[in-house]
């Protein structure tokens, strides 16, 4: 006989608790995809038998997650400004910290006129379809050097309607010549290749090219910020996620570029994480 979903869920939840901090809801989440059912109807049938099938399908995924897997591979969704990505281990999961990098972008973006914007390192595409979502009139382009994250993000531009031109390129390589954007952002990997939070929780199972540049963690932002000029057009913006220590070497580096009005956004933890800078003068930024 197989267990009731009270039971079930207190199973999952003690077998998941040595890699989550979110144990009990990571198994009701895992159960209630098993079951097709929303959250609210294991509360309500907390003594419903599952069904042999369910059962086996609910071991087999907390045994997944206790590997550890994240749950938002193994539930194939993330919400990401209230809305659902497709997610797979193609590329990064969703973190409610670049929500802060939307909500700037956003900030410089016209409702009413059309403005040019590239993401650069899209991945799932959360941050170009939010911006083509919230901002219709923007023309949106997002590149990524990975054909499995550009597979993941057309499949969730669909999803959401949004016409994005995805680009198959390292950073701004295969951007079409000549063209200026009034708006570049990314959320490149930045944490140092010898890092021990590589080996934490959920990490090693994401793709480690979404995670770490190299030895310093600055390899992408340099990359990116040297090479912005090139690509923003006057008075454009540049507005970078980053490591909460590398707040300080990135606007240095900004203001080598020529860059002006340099600052930095603290995520909800307090911790510097988004630096955002303006480009006046092209001419003195050696583009």
């Amino acid at each position: 006989m197989s267990e009731q979903i009270d039971t079930a869920i207190r199973w999952g939840k003690e077998c998941i608790s040595a890699c989550s901090e979110s144990a009990g809801l990571d198994a009701e989440l895992l159960l209630a995809h098993c079951l097709d059912k929303p959250r609210s109807y294991l509360y309500s049938w907390p003594e419903q038998r599952l069904s042999a099938a369910s059962w086996k399908s609910y071991q087999e995924l907390v045994h997944r997650r206790i590997l550890p897997t994240p749950i938002a591979y193994l539930l194939g969704i993330r919400e990401f400004y209230s809305l659902e990505f497709a997610t797979t281990p193609a590329a990064l999961v969703p973190r409610p910290e670049t929500e802060l990098l939307v909500d700037l972008a956003l900030e410089l973006i016209s409702p009413d006129q059309p403005t040019r914007v590239c993401d650069l390192g899209t991945g799932t595409g959360i941050i170009a379809i939010t911006l083509k979502t919230e901002r219709p009139l923007a023309q949106v382009y997002a590149t990524d050097v990975d054909p499995g994250c550009l597979l993941l993000a057309r499949e969730n531009a669909k999803r959401h309607n949004a016409e994005v031109e995805f680009i198959e390129s390292d950073w701004y390589q295969q951007l079409p010549a000549g063209l200026e954007f009034d708006l570049i952002v990314s959320n490149p990997p930045y944490i140092a290749a010898d890092h021990p939070f590589l080996k934490r929780g959920d990490l090693p199972a994401e793709p480690q090219i979404a995670l770490t540049p190299g030895d310093s963690g600055l390899e992408a932002l340099q990359i990116i910020v040297k090479q912005a000029p090139s690509y923003l057009a006057c008075n454009g913006h540049l507005i970078l996620e980053h490591g909460y220590d590398q707040q300080a070497p990135l606007a240095e580096l900004l203001e080598s570029r020529g860059f002006c009005e340099v600052s930095c956004a603290s995520d909800h933890n307090g911790l510097p994480r988004t630096s955002m800078a303006k480009l006046v003068d092209k001419l003195n930024s050696g583009a």
